[in-house]
């Protein structure tokens, strides 16, 4: 492992080879952790303690720490012992197991690392288990290490994506009882929270309140604010807010203006959105694929034929766009604007020039006619695309261990298995793209998307927290 030339490698390898999970083989790689830990190599470690770890299951985990500890004197510290084991269930999300080696820590008067307690408590806020958070907390405060401001990042991020927006500001509030003064990356997890709830208003009470502590708020403060007016359709606020970044020092980059461009269009004002495009290009700021598609799709719907064909001969003579980008931002600009079946036609005129479109040209189309609910012409596109036999029989294996597609996912999955069981040709997928990967990113996608976050709002083991400990 040590002669490879990376630790990807290194692993990579250990996994090949550790095919045994006998007692003697698991004793050996406990031996060879020792070794590697004793050389200073603790990350290469930590991956084959986590490794022999997963391999072992929870059960068999507990004599893997019994016997590091027991020989650890031979090779290495106590705390490096530890702490390898430690991050070894981290690696493999076993907060519990993780838990117990802190109170091993403890027990022998060692402190563990702040920043493998940072990833214990993103692990059990992930897994909604708060009484060890709080717990693991109280700990810090009274034996170690003191919190520091990514500590209480992680918790106040964690609450935040759980819905507790709340808990979130509270402990906001009591960082500076504990000589943590909350920086602009606190601020932007609770901005952020409150924009994603639709509270602009209490979103833009916080910025003002981090200005008023002497924290300058960031490129992302602005971005995110001004996106959550843009969502609502308040672009005056949008707009007033554009221009204060402005004034506090920050130069608008492509997007800040891109959000900005996005909210005018879906106001129907692309007299401003045009105005921002010409304002980016006196300015130097370099437009990106996501601008000409904002604003293609906005002049498909919105706009004038001739304002449309103008953006087009820009986009064309554009020396930082492949051909195949501007194909892309036609069709999703088509697609975007409810004209489905001219966005098809454009595909078709592609493929008889013997232009291959890409996988993104294909998905707008898809995903188009799936949200119309015109399942047949959806399934039309998925044919043309040309799916490959692994991506179908990978779909249905991660249906069946309750992978949460969308309806319209399943019926055209179900639709081409049944084609590909009945000897049904399909066509070959473009060869530069892997269908395979990016169909797995789409239903990815689609399953985050949907498993939205709770918003209950539990402050009661914060207040605990602060009147037992915190003080006044």
């Amino acid at each position: 492992m040590k002669s490879l030339e990376s630790r990807e490698t290194a692993f990579g390898f250990f996994k090949f080879a550790f095919q045994d999970d006998s007692d003697e083989i698991v004793k050996s790689s406990c031996v060879a952790a020792h070794v590697l830990g004793a050389q200073n190599l603790k990350f290469l470690a930590q991956d084959v303690v986590s490794w022999v770890i997963r391999r072992v299951g929870v059960d068999r985990s507990r004599d893997v720490v019994e016997f590091m500890w027991k020989r650890h004197a031979e090779f290495e510290s106590d705390f490096s012992v530890l702490d390898t084991l430690m991050r070894g269930f981290l690696k493999v999300e076993m907060g519990c197991e993780a838990l117990e080696i802190v109170g091993r820590m403890r027990e022998v008067g060692l402190r563990p690392s702040s920043s493998a307690i940072t990833i214990l408590f993103k692990l059990l806020l992930r897994v909604g288990d708060h009484g060890s958070v709080w717990k693991l907390l109280r700990g810090m405060i009274h034996q170690g290490p003191r919190p520091c401001n990514r500590n209480f990042n992680a918790v106040i991020l964690g609450f935040c994506r759980k819905g507790h927006v709340k808990v979130g500001e509270s402990l906001l509030c009591v960082m500076q009882k504990f000589k943590c003064q909350p920086d602009v990356y606190a601020y932007n997890i609770l901005i952020n929270a409150y924009c994603t709830r639709g509270q602009t208003v209490d979103a833009l009470g916080w910025m003002r309140f981090m200005i008023d502590n002497g924290c300058t708020p960031s490129l992302v403060t602005f971005g995110t604010v001004i996106n959550a007016f843009c969502n609502q359709g308040n672009m005056m606020e949008a707009r007033n807010l554009f221009d204060g970044m402005k004034e506090a020092g920050h130069i608008p980059n492509v997007v800040c203006y891109n959000t900005l461009m996005n909210g005018y269009v879906k106001a129907r004002d692309i007299g401003q959105a045009n105005m921002l495009y010409e304002e980016m290009k006196s300015k130097a700021i370099a437009p990106d694929c996501t601008t000409f598609n904002i604003l293609v799709a906005g002049h498909y719907r919105y706009g004038r034929e001739e304002d449309r064909d103008r953006l087009l001969r820009d986009l064309s003579q554009s020396s930082s766009l492949p051909i195949s980008s501007l194909y892309n931002i036609c069709v999703s600009g088509l697609c975007w604007a409810g004209w489905l079946d001219e966005a098809m036609k454009f595909l078709e005129d592609m493929l008889e020039k013997g232009i291959t479109p890409t996988v993104v040209a294909f998905n707008s189309i898809i995903a188009a006619y799936s949200r119309a609910g015109l399942e047949e012409k959806a399934y039309i596109a998925y044919r043309m695309m040309g799916m490959p036999e692994k991506t179908i029989m990978w779909g249905q294996k991660l249906n069946e261990i309750s992978f949460g597609f969308d309806e319209i996912s399943i019926k055209l999955m179900d639709r081409a298995y049944r084609n590909i069981q009945d000897n049904v040709d399909i066509p070959k997928p473009p060869p530069e793209k892997s269908l395979f990967l990016d169909f797995l990113m789409y239903v990815t996608y689609d399953y985050l998307s949907r498993n939205s976050l709770q918003k209950n709002e539990n402050q009661g083991s914060l207040k605990r927290m602060e009147i037992g400990y915190g003080g006044s």
